[in-house]
């Protein structure tokens, strides 16, 4: 058939020449399907109806689907958000394509098809196409895959299959901890470090690359980042490498007598994390305590006395940070204090602490207190404790201490060694960190045990008030063997501050979803055995002494058997 176009642009031409009105004297002349009324097609410039593409009246009608691109890959994925995709399904045949149905084969897969879920059949006529969005929204770390099956009248693939995949590597997670930094009071001129770890707390092997770490503003005269000579540096998730951690050390150093503020940005392949830091030389925190002198008075045998200690801030400009220490000539581990970890003390503030003795022994029981502060003119505060133990109605006292190798035992350093004891009853209960203090014991006593800041040791338990004859076993078990692990590295991988981390260990915060235990020993640089000394103290008096030697994580004895018989006890040969 000939074409109108050439007739219709010299009718155009010709009324723009005379001055009249333009008027469509072809009216079925046309650029595009929607140039044309009525749903007909445009076909080399001319509408024509639909069914002049049938292919029952095309001559050798023919329709041939093809789809663009024939596979579609989203490839490696590391984030959870939706994806798409588009597929283009065009009929390069010469009649219209009748397509009956789109289908995805595993509707579990993670993918979505936005044509799928819409009414069938549809047409394509020749030369057309219709686009596919297909979606992708992960779940958990795998490999997915799946078919968007399209069934038409293409004489000849009636059926095809477009094959979909996707590999979920997991979602990259920067952490920077501690987040933030608070140095604290610190006085001009002085200067303190801090140790940050970044790692990856991800999911799966996605990995995240370090690409600048800088202090803003980048003229802050307080505040100094050591310089990092690794960088770009790719962290993979810790759960698949943990050691993949990068430290970075900030120093504090108050140039001027103000509140200092700055900001740690570590720039990633993956965004921006900020870190704020802040410091202060203005105001000193100001410790306080009362009383000044604790004397818990008289206590009977196997009870126990308490005494509130106020640790006070007044006037202070800073937060005041306190360690409680015991010490004295006389020290015994009757004394103890709750909460072992005491928390800040915000200005002009206070809080409250227990001080308690549990009598073992007749007479005086007396310590020092220390309270270790971060207050420049109050270092130290010691406070005096006494108490006088007396004999009561009751049974005998039985006090069993337990200590063992693992670095100094008044720091928390890199000998993260562990090991507790248990006191098992006659018939099997037990008191020990997981059960301090049994109520199911019944005449065979009340039992409680404790243990010491910062490292767990010494650990204690106290029987008393004991009225039936038994043997009670006392047993250790090696819980951890590492003498050599950076405090660091392990709080970076746990994704927590090593202050918290020294929480855990000291047994004053529970770290949920976390394997502590087996993430030490996986990090182990350096592991070693340990000596355990097991003590045994009668009213007071060390009755028996034993020594015994665990070799790595997962050793467990019994280190004594004591005997209560006609109503003394005695420690077995």
């Amino acid at each position: 058939m000939r074409s109108l176009f050439p007739l219709l642009l010299a009718s155009s031409l010709l009324a723009t020449a005379t001055g009249c009105e333009k008027t469509r004297i072809v009216s079925s002349a046309c650029r595009e399907d929607g140039d044309c009324e009525g749903g007909n097609l445009c076909d080399n410039y001319q509408c024509v109806p639909r069914e002049a593409k049938s292919c029952e009246v095309v001559i050798e009608g023919n329709p041939i689907l093809q789809p663009s691109p024939h596979t579609v890959d989203f490839g490696e994925v590391d984030t959870q958000a939706a994806l798409t995709q588009t597929i283009t399904i065009h009929n390069i045949g010469n009649c219209t394509l009748t397509l009956f149905e789109a289908t995805l084969a595993d509707p579990a897969a993670g993918f979505t098809c936005d044509l799928c879920d819409t009414t069938f059949p549809k047409e394509i006529w020749p030369g057309r196409s219709v686009d596919i969005q297909l979606s992708y929204t992960p779940s958990t770390v795998k490999q997915a895959a799946t078919e968007l099956t399209l069934l038409s009248d293409d004489k000849e693939y009636s059926t095809l299959r477009v094959p979909i995949k996707a590999n979920y590597i997991g979602t990259p997670s920067l952490v920077a901890t501690p987040s933030p930094v608070d140095f604290g009071y610190i006085a001009q001129g002085r200067q303190v470090r801090r140790t940050l770890t970044i790692s990856n707390q991800g999911t799966g092997t996605a990995p995240v690359t370090i690409t600048d770490v800088k202090l803003e503003p980048a003229d802050t005269m307080d505040f100094a980042l050591v310089p990092i000579t690794t960088l770009p540096r790719e962290l993979v998730p810790v759960t698949v490498d943990r050691t993949a951690v990068q430290s970075l050390e900030v120093r504090y150093t108050p140039r001027t007598s103000a509140n200092h503020e700055a900001d740690l940005v570590v720039t990633s392949s993956k965004g921006v994390i900020t870190v704020p830091l802040k410091g202060t030389s203005s105001a000193a925190p100001k410790a306080g305590a009362s009383p000044l002198m604790i004397d818990l008075g008289n206590v009977t045998l196997g009870t126990s006395a308490f005494a509130t200690l106020t640790i006070t801030n007044n006037e202070g400009g800073a937060p005041l940070k306190v360690s409680p220490a015991w010490g004295g000539m006389m020290f015994t581990t009757d004394f103890s204090i709750t909460p072992q970890l005491i928390p800040d003390v915000a200005p002009n503030g206070y809080t409250e602490v227990q001080v308690q003795v549990t009598a073992t022994r007749e007479g005086v029981l007396q310590a020092i207190l220390n309270l270790e502060t971060n207050d420049p003119m109050k270092p130290t505060i010691s406070i005096p404790v006494r108490a006088t133990g007396v004999l009561g109605a009751g049974g005998e006292v039985v006090k069993i201490e337990m200590t063992y190798d693992n670095g100094a035992d008044n720091a928390f350093d890199n000998d993260v060694r562990n090991v507790d004891m248990t006191l098992e009853h006659p018939y099997g209960y037990v008191c020990n960190k997981q059960t301090p203090n049994p109520t199911n014991w019944g005449n065979f006593g009340t039992a409680s045990w404790l243990a010491f800041a910062p490292k767990e040791e010494p650990e204690r338990i106290i029987l008393a008030d004991s009225r039936q004859d038994g043997t009670y076993r006392v047993q250790v078990s090696y819980l951890n063997d590492c003498a050599s692990l950076p405090t660091e590295l392990m709080a970076g991988i746990l994704g927590i501050s090593v202050e918290a981390l020294i929480g855990y260990l000291t047994g004053g915060i529970t770290i949920p979803g976390q394997d502590v235990g087996d993430l030490i020993q996986s990090l182990c640089f350096d592991k070693s055995g340990t000596a355990v000394t097991v003590k045994v103290f009668i009213n007071g008096v060390l009755t028996a002494e034993k020594n015994t030697t665990l070799g790595r994580k997962g050793d467990t004895t019994y280190v004594l058997d004591l005997i209560r018989n006609n109503a003394t006890f005695s420690v077995a040969p």
